[in-house]
């Protein structure tokens, strides 16, 4: 009799039917992306980026190949070598969330006290010549960039001397800069600050105001 080969035949194709089929490919989603903010700089060993507010460091791959540019205008016009600039960053992060490849530049300019997202204590400037100095124990240096002489040079962290109300002195190889709780006018505007500076680097002297992180800024 035939009956059963037949009933065989037809439960193995009723377990067919009943057996989803697997696609023979699964499409994996894209790498989501994500937005950073934080300092961007180049040296000799890449790219970094180390983001605000947690100070975390990412290796940087470039996919839109104008970093480089981009980097190089936001130091103008006193570039210090390696220095770091605010950026903010679109791209995504590798699997092992130690390299961020950048699809898009949002930001990419100098640092300055309204936009600076790590630590810093003094913001100073000066006019005739022109001159600027940030100091930050969080970036482990004082940033000193000469505009009329279109150079820049960071000097190695070094906790001031100070009463910790009126005077802060900070020394680090050629460069001393004596900051004072005193009113304090730039010369080329009517904002006031509270805080004065006195500049010594390699024998040059200049005079300039500051702000203190922390505090107001400098108000008409």
């Amino acid at each position: 009799m035939r009956v059963l080969p037949l009933l065989a035949i037809a439960f193995v194709w009723w377990q067919c039917k009943q057996t989803p089929k697997t696609p023979a490919a699964v499409e994996s989603a894209p790498p989501a992306e994500t937005t950073l903010r934080g300092y961007f700089s180049k040296s000799d060993q890449g790219a970094l980026l180390r983001a605000c507010p947690d100070g975390k460091k990412y290796r940087v791959n470039d996919a839109t190949r104008l970093l480089d540019s981009l980097y190089e205008q936001a130091c103008m016009p006193a570039p210090i070598p390696g220095e770091a600039v605010y950026a903010v960053l679109t791209g995504v992060l590798s699997d092992d969330g130690q390299t961020f490849t950048v699809q898009r530049a949002d930001t990419l300019t100098s640092k300055g006290p309204n936009n600076a997202c790590l630590g810093w204590e003094f913001w100073a400037s000066g006019t005739e010549p022109f001159w600027s100095l940030q100091i930050s124990e969080a970036e482990g240096s004082l940033f000193f960039k000469d505009i009329g002489l279109e150079e820049g040079q960071a000097f190695a962290w070094s906790a001031p001397k100070t009463d910790g109300k009126s005077t802060w002195t900070y020394e680090s190889g050629d460069l001393k800069a004596v900051i004072k709780k005193a009113k304090c006018s730039d010369g080329m505007s009517e904002l006031e600050y509270n805080y004065s500076v006195e500049l010594n680097i390699a024998g040059r002297k200049l005079r300039g105001c500051a702000i203190r992180s922390g505090e107001p800024m400098p108000t008409e």
